[in-house]
């Protein structure tokens, strides 16, 4: 076990350990929680676009209803890619994959899982991915 750095109960961690069982319960509740909250985001913009129809004598009117449509859609996917990567995560805890880099297959940091507890990189492959990227 690291040496506690007194900062949090995650410092306790060698973070090239693998999670325990009940940390993992831990990260598979805060998914949990935070698909639903996901999901009730996604269910009011879904609402707020619905709620927008009709028509509109004034086209002033018109325009601003399409384009607040436009940013209530625009929010809605955001969240939909948010559930669709907090649920395989999820799906990773029967695998006995979670908390494990789907490019290096290292353990990801504790701290990092914290965080984002959906995340599917480790911070060094994320940032190798992302300089690929800019290079593209």
């Amino acid at each position: 076990m690291a040496e506690n750095k007194g900062s949090s109960q995650l410092d306790d961690y060698d973070d090239d350990e693998e999670l325990t069982g009940m940390e993992l319960d831990g990260f598979r509740e805060k998914l949990r929680g935070e698909a639903n909250r996901v999901h009730e985001r996604l269910q009011r913009h879904s609402d707020g676009v619905t709620a927008a129809e009709g028509t509109l004598p004034d086209e002033v009117d018109q325009a601003s209803r399409e384009s607040e449509k436009t940013y209530l859609l625009k929010l809605a996917d955001k969240e939909r890619k948010l559930l669709v990567q907090i649920n395989r995560a999820l799906g990773k805890f029967d695998q006995g994959t979670y908390g494990i880099c789907e490019g290096t297959g290292d353990f990801i940091r504790r701290k990092r899982l914290e965080l984002r507890p959906w995340t599917r990189y480790s911070i060094h492959h994320k940032e190798l991915l992302e300089s690929q990227k800019k290079r593209r």
